[in-house]
């Protein structure tokens, strides 16, 4: 990288735990520790992100930042940026976005925002439009993960159409070739010959576990061989809608809920099918793990997922909450000739779309082009 020796990125998150986001941020992290960029990390607090940040080597600042706009954390970041001599600002989600906007406003600095999806742009955060318009002022250029996502807000943000820049989140093939093991079967009691639904995604309202658990529940009366596996953190309140929802079902359904894993990719290699049941969604990760694990995919049209996935070609997109199009695909998908077809070439279009190492070359572009203006 011609012209960017010795330059120094500071980077910032809003959160602290595992995610789609914070696997991306991680992910670009340690692909720039091979680069002569110098990284900087500012997080929020402890937790997954943090564990992960140190184990690439970096050792990250911890800065509390509550409130809508705290000031004494302004205050620090500007500090950090002027002692470690910071050449570009690259934050992601939407309260980094605006401390970073306003950071690169004061300092007179190059900055990169990268929003994530619907969560970013909810129409009940507070002073939402006060938060685009510093973002639109400050940021020279702004990352969508998804034509969607892009698209949204262009027509309803004040953000600058011209800084609104496409590029999907990209994952790393080489984690995600299949295995032939069967431990996740031995750890649930279950049949060599169950067959595994997987979700992978923390518990959330967007999520739609809600639909998955009433599939699940009429699955159980077609066929009690397929079992539903959810990987992802489980939130008290809505984990406990989730079980209650369970109780009150007349026939109990095969759902195994995993909690947090850091073995993801080992247990989506043992899946035999994946299904997103999102009622929203930006980009999913775990739909393109899926794909090149060549696990056949099953998503509904949740904004991000019909960007992956061609219906019928590389996986089976079906309406949100709709539980009987659910068992409908699975049972579907159980036929092997269209299994087969579906994974082959969703694992070529997952390798030449929304490979890592498409999505870093994309990044470094932008950070070549603003530290060398």
């Amino acid at each position: 990288m011609t012209g960017t020796a010795g330059k120094t990125i500071l980077h910032l998150i809003d959160t602290t735990g595992p995610g789609g986001a914070e696997t991306v941020f991680i992910s670009l992290l340690n692909k720039l520790e091979e680069t002569e960029f110098r990284n900087v990390v500012v997080l929020r607090g402890e937790g997954w992100v943090a564990d992960q940040v140190r184990s690439l080597g970096i050792t990250p600042h911890t800065i509390d930042s509550k409130g809508s706009f705290n000031l004494g954390y302004i205050r620090t970041l500007r500090h950090i940026l002027k002692s470690e001599q910071v050449d570009l600002i690259h934050a992601h989600l939407l309260g980094s976005n605006v401390y970073g906007a306003l950071l690169a406003l004061l300092c007179r600095t190059p900055m990169i925002a990268t929003f994530h999806g619907a969560v970013d742009v909810a129409a009940g955060e507070r002073f939402l439009r006060a938060k685009f318009s510093i973002i639109g002022w400050g940021a020279s250029s702004i990352v969508c993960v998804s034509r969607r996502l892009q698209d949204e807000l262009a027509d309803r943000s004040p953000l600058p159409k011209h800084k609104l820049k496409l590029i999907y989140n990209g994952v790393n093939p080489e984690r995600f070739s299949r295995g032939s093991t069967t431990a996740l079967r031995a750890e649930l009691g279950l049949p060599r010959d169950a067959t595994l639904v997987v979700s992978v995604g923390n518990i959330r309202p967007a999520k739609g576990y809600e639909y998955l658990v009433d599939a699940a529940v009429k699955m159980a009366e077609v066929d009690t061989n397929t079992h539903f596996v959810v990987v992802g953190h489980q939130r008290e309140v809505l984990f406990d809608k989730l079980k209650a929802r369970i109780a009150a079902a007349p026939r109990q359904p095969n759902i195994h809920w995993l909690g947090f894993r850091k073995d993801v990719a080992d247990v989506l290699k043992q899946a035999d099918i994946f299904l997103l049941p999102s009622v929203s969604e930006g980009f999913s990760i775990s739909t393109v793990e899926a794909m090149m694990a060549g696990v056949p995919v099953i998503a509904t049209r949740s904004g991000g997922p019909e960007e992956i996935i061609v219906d019928g070609e590389t996986g089976l997109l079906i309406p949100i909450k709709d539980p009987d199009a659910i068992v409908t695909a699975i049972l579907n998908l159980k036929r092997t000739v269209l299994q087969k077809e579906v994974t082959e070439r969703a694992r070529k279009a997952a390798y030449d779309r929304f490979s890592l190492a498409t999505m870093l070359q994309a990044y470094f572009g932008l950070y070549q082009s603003l530290t060398t203006r």
